[in-house]
């Protein structure tokens, strides 16, 4: 039986939104050992659309990694999402996402996994981020 794993992207832009998704959808696809999960990718530009599908508890039965831009608009951020996710699932992987480098300060006092800021580095880094999540899960 597969492992479904779950992939949330959340990025109010949605230019970055596309960019990120694809990436991280093109890398599971080189994966050798891709056969052993199955992917559900869900990709939110709404924060308040992400909020709704987390509460609603739909996600929370199977493994995730989820990839979330600290500043997703709606008076909600990353760190709401990351504390919603955890609060669900400990195991969660949340890889907090800004152009801002303040933000890691700021971060060292929540539970996100990893920080990355956004440049043009960042799609690579997360792509490295799931295959590392995935291999860990084997």
């Amino acid at each position: 039986m597969k492992k479904k794993i779950n992939v949330l992207v959340v990025e109010d832009n949605e230019y970055y939104n596309k960019l990120l998704t694809g990436a991280l959808s093109r890398s599971i696809r080189s994966l050798p050992g891709k056969s052993r999960f199955e992917m559900s990718f869900h990709s939110f530009t709404n924060s308040l659309e992400c909020m709704k599908k987390i509460k609603s508890r739909k996600l929370s039965s199977y493994d995730t990694i989820a990839f979330v831009d600290y500043y997703v608009g709606h008076g909600i951020n990353g760190g709401h999402i990351l504390k919603l996710l955890k609060e669900q699932n400990n195991d969660t992987m949340v890889i907090l996402l800004s152009q801002s480098k303040n933000i890691e300060q700021k971060l060292e006092q929540n539970n996100s996994s990893y920080f990355v800021v956004k440049d043009s580095y960042a799609p690579a880094l997360c792509c490295l981020y799931l295959e590392q999540y995935l291999e860990s899960k084997i």
